[in-house]
């Protein structure tokens, strides 16, 4: 467990470390449309390239986690950040279609790490009821460099080419070479946890009934860690959307020019930079008060959650400034639900298991980055950008659902023997009975 100054010296490392990666894997979407008028590549075309990142992001998430927990954060970490920053640079030296899409499954492949690797560093070294804050912290970080990423791209873009002609090249060798200079800092600074600390409730399980770290295949019988699993898909589809689609949608929809969409397409990831820190922090302050963790963060994440679906409300507003407001509102609430959701398996992971129940969450987001960029191309193409944002909205609405019935009390998956048979997903009518009588 590391001291104060420790720990915030891993936070910074933690927040800096998901910027960069945000800022390498959203730098495409700001030069898609310069992109794809040099390569000669349509909407549909441009969808599958945003969700080729996905492909190798999906493949590498769960094997990211087993590598985190066995070899360590910091190597692991350290290596994969070095590829991703390598290949977000090599994308501004493609010169068609098939290296455009190499190019970007490498930078998944080095990024499926981040999120595996910091939900490890997180439970190494703080406790319980400092998770929320320093997990919201650390997403922060996503958020903020989703945030500058349109302006650094467009100002890139524009000081080394012009608004007819955008240097997209130039612009990824600058963001992809630069992340090196943290690939070095973490590689000099971060030291892995000797000591983790005790999970929730560790009072009830005593050093004799400390159980072995557990295999996927275990991980997989427990009815929370699928809860986890789709809620993360629902929630990341807007995400994704966001990520991918948002300067294309206001340049195509709203009728943006590029210097319009980066200042509107920044709004957006700000608020929700403010947002995962500030519900990171209430959600501790009601723990440390004594109210029900599983309440807690269930509630917060719910209403988070349903406040994001005010994304629908967006795709049929009047004018682009109402629509911009509206956009802001659904990130903050998006954003503030993930800081929730992702100190969740913090809390479920049995010791020695959070690399590979966090690699394992993160699958069903490897997924949605997949399925989101794709279909909301496809659905844009043929029906317009207001199709493709209600179907963002709605994706809401079925985490939400997923987060009030299917998932059940918040604690460490083997606390106890003698609840295994409340955990597992039910596979008939009287195990179903059981798990409903033990809902929060």
């Amino acid at each position: 467990m590391q001291k104060g100054s420790g720990k915030k010296w891993i936070l910074v490392l933690l927040f800096t470390g998901t910027l960069i990666n945000a800022i390498d894997r959203a730098s495409l979407a700001t030069a898609n449309t310069a992109i794809a008028n040099d390569l000669h590549l349509n909407m549909e075309t441009m969808g599958l390239v945003l969700s080729a990142f996905g492909w190798t992001y999906l493949l590498f998430n769960l094997p990211m986690g087993w590598l985190c927990d066995k070899f360590g954060t910091k190597k692991v970490y350290g290596i994969s950040a070095l590829i991703w920053s390598l290949a977000s640079a090599l994308t501004g030296a493609v010169k068609g279609l098939s290296m455009l899409l190499f190019s970007r499954v490498m930078v998944g492949a080095g990024e499926a790490a981040n999120f595996p690797a910091a939900t490890k560093a997180i439970v190494d070294n703080f406790d319980e009821s400092e998770r929320g804050t320093a997990t919201g912290i650390y997403l922060s970080g996503l958020r903020l460099g989703s945030a500058i990423t349109p302006a650094l791209m467009v100002a890139l873009m524009l000081f080394f080419g012009n608004e007819a002609h955008p240097n997209w090249r130039i612009a990824f060798y600058v963001t992809g070479f630069g992340s090196l200079i943290w690939v070095v800092l973490w590689f000099l600074t971060f030291k892995n946890s000797k000591k983790r600390s005790q999970p929730l409730q560790s009072s009830v399980r005593t050093t004799s009934e400390q159980a072995p770290k557990m295999s996927l295949m275990q991980l997989l019988k427990y009815r929370n860690t699928w809860a986890i699993f789709f809620i993360k898909f629902f929630q990341d589809y807007l995400y994704y959307l966001f990520l991918t689609w948002l300067p294309g949608y206001l340049s195509t929809a709203r009728h943006m020019d590029l210097k319009h969409v980066a200042f509107y397409a920044t709004l957006p990831w700000i608020a929700g930079m403010l947002a995962q820190p500030l519900v990171g922090v209430i959600s501790d302050r009601l723990v440390k008060r004594g109210y029900n963790v599983t309440r807690v963060k269930k509630t917060l994440i719910v209403i988070s959650q349903l406040l994001s679906v005010s994304v629908i409300g967006a795709a049929y507003a009047g004018s682009a400034i109402s629509a911009a407001v509206l956009l802001v509102i659904t990130m903050a609430a998006e954003s503030a639900s993930t800081a929730i959701l992702w100190s969740i398996p913090q809390d479920l992971a049995p010791e020695g298991s959070a690399g590979a129940l966090g690699g394992l969450m993160n699958t069903a987001g490897a997924f949605a980055s997949i399925v989101s960029p794709i279909l909301t191309g496809f659905i844009a193409q043929r029906y317009g950008f207001a199709s493709a944002l209600v179907l963002g909205g709605s994706m809401m609405i079925a985490a939400a659902l997923s987060v009030v019935f299917f998932l059940t009390k918040i604690r460490p998956l083997d606390m106890l023997k003698s609840e295994l048979q409340i955990e597992p997903i039910a596979f008939n009518t009287k195990t179903a009975a059981k798990n409903s009588a033990n809902l929060p």
